[in-house]
C-alpha cells in the first residue's frame, strides 16, 4: 500500500538577530541531508537549531518527520506533540503525527489524527489517502473504500491513492474494478501495481 509521506517545510522563521544567520543556515543545511536520505545528519542540524529556538514549529515537524524515517516514531510523536501544544491548528504537524502513529502501528490513533487534518482542511486528499490505509490495516474495507473514493474524487490523477483503492475493492468481491484501478495506477506510473495485476488479474484477462 502506498502512504503519502509529509513534507519537510522549507521556510524558517524569524529567529534572534545575533543566530539568524547561523540557524538559517543550519536549517537549509538540515533540509538538504533530509532530503539526501541522511536523516540522522538531518536531526543533528536541526538540533542545533532548536538550541536557538525551541518553540521553533517548523524545525521541530521537520525534526519529527527525520526521526519517523529512522524509525524512532516514538521520539517523532513526541516532537509532533510539541508543535501540536504550541499551535494546535498546524495541519502539518497532525499529518505527519498520524503517519507516525500509523507507522508505529497505532492504527486507531493514527485515524483520529488524520480526521483531525480532515477537519482543519476538507479537501486534502492525502489526509484522505492516509487515513484510508489506517481503516485497511484494521480490516475496515469499506471505510478504507470510501477515503480512497474521496481522494480520487479530490484529485483524479492522484495514482497512489487509485492503487491502494484497488486493494479494498478486491477483498469486497469487485476484482474488475480493483484490476481497472491497478492498471490506471501501473499506466500513471506506480510500479508496485504490476505485481498485483500479474498476481490477481491474469485470470481475469484471459477470460476476456
Amino acid at each position: 500500500m502506498k502512504k503519502i509521506l509529509p513534507l519537510i517545510c522549507l521556510l524558517l522563521l524569524a529567529l534572534p538577530t545575533l543566530a539568524q544567520r547561523t540557524a538559517k543556515d543550519l536549517f537549509i543545511s538540515g533540509n538538504q541531508k533530509f532530503k539526501a536520505g541522511k536523516f540522522a545528519e538531518a536531526i543533528q542540524d536541526y538540533n542545533l537549531v532548536l538550541s536557538v529556538e525551541p518553540k521553533h514549529t517548523i524545525t521541530l515537524t521537520n525534526r519529527g518527520v527525520a526521526k519517523d524515517r529512522l524509525q524512532d516514531h516514538k521520539g517523532a510523536i513526541a516532537d509532533f506533540n510539541k508543535v501540536i501544544a504550541l499551535d494546535p491548528t498546524y495541519l502539518e504537524a497532525w499529518f505527519s503525527r498520524g503517519l507516525a502513529k500509523y507507522n508505529a502501528k497505532d492504527y486507531r490513533d493514527a485515524i483520529a489524527d488524520f480526521n483531525k487534518t480532515i477537519e482543519l482542511d476538507p479537501k486534502q486528499a492525502r489526509s484522505y489517502n492516509n487515513r484510508g490505509l489506517a481503516r485497511y490495516a484494521m480490516k475496515d474495507f469499506r471505510g478504507a473504500l470510501n477515503d480512497y473514493n474521496k481522494a480520487v474524487e479530490l484529485n483524479p490523477d492522484y495514482a497512489e491513492a487509485l492503487y491502494n483503492r484497488g486493494a479494498p475493492k478486491y477483498n469486497l468481491g469487485d476484482k474488475a474494478s480493483a484490476c481497472s484501478d491497478w492498471t490506471k495506477a501501473k499506466a500513471m506510473g506506480v510500479k508496485e501495481a504490476d505485481a498485483y495485476l500479474k498476481k490477481h488479474c491474469t485470470t481475469l484477462t484471459a477470460e476476456k
